[in-house]
């Protein structure tokens, strides 16, 4: 996938090439999704130029990564925070209308929204203003680095996301509080049998579906009532991590978001080089991205892997 976004004088940086590329690696499925909206397809009526790429790792099975592919950005763009241009707001706000819709689903249709999940990792751009707002649940992710306009090589790399794993000390507390507990499986900790403290979806480890009396009877009985006891907390909470930068008209960057399959295979300065390393040969950024989850889902027991490259030029750079 390709794009080259001509910049209007009004806007602080451009969306100069977008792509995207994935592996299945050594798991019987594809479980993750992704979502990649250029300015012209944002579903929004707005003056401002809005980009949005979103990476959604699944568990459990597919179900709730694709649904919130699909979803999320359309929820994003009907909240009131959105048009108030609150979008750090908005983003929370539109994961837990994901939860909500998944909820329903869980009600009516099908108990897998209980059973199965998704990280995510999301990036929402304001070409116009330079603004990057970057929310996630999990351990998917996305690092950012300035490229030199001169020689195009990456600096300042950092992870601009955080991961989100039980036995983090406020997580635990959080998850203790909410009546949940942190056990060990196999070596590792987990909440049930999540290696995650945060995602959408799992719904079993979520009020209401977790305030059951019998945990079990609200997934035998998706319309169920949950008023037989005292509402719980989230012990898998959807509340994400959510950052905002003022990217400079006078600067590049590069931006990439992969799912763990990708992260744990490289060390993020490494991948940063790798990709900067293609683009300077003349490499289009889906042909990079692919490179990238290719060589990732080419180890032994690999994971699904997915990568989203994105490369942004202030106006003046």
């Amino acid at each position: 996938m390709f794009q080259n976004t001509l910049m209007s004088s009004s806007d602080a940086v451009t969306l100069f090439e977008a792509g995207v590329g994935q592996a299945q690696g050594s798991r019987n499925h594809q479980e993750d999704y992704y979502t990649v909206i250029r300015p012209e397809q944002f579903p929004a009526e707005t003056q401002d130029k809005l980009a949005f790429f979103a990476i959604y790792d699944g568990h459990g099975s597919g179900l709730v990564a694709d649904h919130a592919s699909k979803r999320l950005h359309r929820l994003l763009a009907q909240r009131p925070e959105f048009k108030q241009g609150d979008y750090t707001g908005a983003l929370k706000a539109a994961l837990a209308d994901e939860d909500g819709l998944l909820l329903e689903s869980f009600k009516h249709d099908s108990a897998e929204p209980a059973l199965s999940g998704s990280t995510a990792a999301i990036c929402l751009i304001n070409l116009t203003a330079g603004e990057l707002v970057v929310s996630n649940l999990g351990d998917s992710h996305v690092l950012l680095a300035e490229r030199d306009p001169k020689t195009e090589c990456p600096y300042h790399i950092r992870r601009i996301t955080e991961a989100h794993k039980p036995e983090t000390p406020s997580e635990r507390a959080r998850i203790k509080e909410a009546g949940g507990s942190v056990e060990m499986r196999k070596g590792v900790p987990r909440v049930g049998s999540l290696n995650m403290s945060r995602a959408l979806g799992d719904l079993q480890y979520k009020t209401p579906v977790n305030s059951v009396e019998d945990g079990n009877s609200m997934l035998r009985d998706r319309r169920a009532s949950s008023s037989s006891k005292p509402t719980q907390g989230d012990f898998v909470s959807n509340d994400p991590y959510t950052s905002r930068r003022t990217m400079q008209s006078n600067r590049r960057y590069l931006l990439v978001l992969v799912s763990d399959g990708v992260s744990s295979q490289a060390d993020d300065g490494a991948l940063i080089q790798h990709v900067m390393k293609l683009a300077m040969r003349g490499m289009r950024a889906g042909d990079i991205a692919q490179d990238i989850a290719t060589s990732s889902a080419n180890h032994p027991h690999s994971d699904n892997a997915t990568c989203i490259v994105v490369l942004l030029d202030g106006q003046s750079s």
